[in-house]
């Protein structure tokens, strides 16, 4: 039971991303929950929740690891996750309903905790030809070089993680709004014209990928943070760069009145040389922009 955990051990010296996670995680979920790394056994019996570290079921340290469904063992972390995830999401996202609750922790389990799982386990996922500086390096930078107090460092990068976790686990969250929102703009809109206006700012990709099967969406119309309409083409696939359609050629890094010129609208801010984005300072100018652009397609 939450109620009765009051400590948690994870090890001490030098830290890495799972075991700063795992702190993260759980003190968002416990209440002045008392953290104590170390190593000493006599300690870490009498603490109620150990990670990390100790031989128990949240240490993967040892020949027979608990695998995920796709074979990746789990790091301390991913354990926790599987056990007390349902916990972080009731706690810190009261208004979800019950019934999103355990597709938010499979999501995050895939999507964030992957990475997480592979590098602590010495397993290399990550294929590139460039140095990626993934989650579980930013973690390290955290750690400090010499003679300091390292658990001050560490709890930093605790600050940090708890901070992401939540803004990660808050995006799925809202996925299921921006999902009924795209639901309702593809049946209140005329769709054939190829492009759709949002008249909020969401996470649009993903939901508008699952729902317009027909592909009839090239370019999606908003504002953004700045009060400016941009216009944006759909990825083909989540998270790629290749689209359904292009920004026209000549309107390709092009900035104010120059591309007022070629477009023959009035309020352009640019297009950006790789044609996913160009904007306007109205949404008419906006939406002239994606007319004009599915026109030379």
């Amino acid at each position: 039971m939450l109620n009765d955990i009051k400590t948690m051990a994870v090890h001490s010296g030098s830290f890495h991303a799972d075991d700063v996670f795992c702190v993260a995680m759980m003190q968002s979920i416990v209440d002045d929950l008392e953290i104590i790394r170390t190593r000493d056994e006599d300690i870490l019996k009498k603490c109620d929740i150990v990670a990390d570290v100790g031989g128990g079921k949240y240490d993967h340290h040892d020949l027979n690891k608990r695998l995920r469904p796709d074979g990746i063992p789990y790091c301390a972390f991913g354990l926790l996750w599987q056990d007390y995830g349902n916990d972080y999401i009731r706690k810190n996202f009261s208004f979800l309903c019950e019934d999103k609750v355990q597709d938010i922790v499979d999501k995050i389990a895939v999507n964030f905790i992957t990475e997480l799982d592979a590098n602590d386990n010495g397993v290399d996922i990550i294929k590139c030809d460039y140095p990626i500086m993934t989650l579980s390096k930013i973690i390290d930078t955290f750690a400090p070089h010499g003679s300091y107090d390292i658990d001050k460092y560490f709890f930093k990068a605790v600050d940090f993680a708890t901070h992401l976790l939540n803004v990660v686990v808050s995006k799925e969250v809202r996925y299921y709004d921006d999902l009924e929102y795209i639901q309702d703009l593809l049946r209140s809109q005329d769709t054939s014209c190829g492009y759709l206006v949002l008249d909020k700012r969401i996470s649009w990709k993903e939901p508008l990928l699952l729902c317009d099967t027909n592909k009839a969406i090239k370019f999606v119309v908003y504002e953004d943070l700045s009060q400016k309409w941009m216009v944006q083409n759909v990825p083909i696939v989540l998270g790629e760069f290749h689209a359904r359609a292009y920004l026209p050629k000549s309107w390709a890094g092009l900035s104010q009145q120059e591309l007022d010129v070629v477009t023959g609208i009035d309020g352009c801010i640019f297009c950006h040389p790789a044609r996913f984005l160009c904007g306007n300072s109205t949404k008419e100018g906006a939406i002239k922009l994606a007319k004009l652009a599915l026109a030379q397609c």
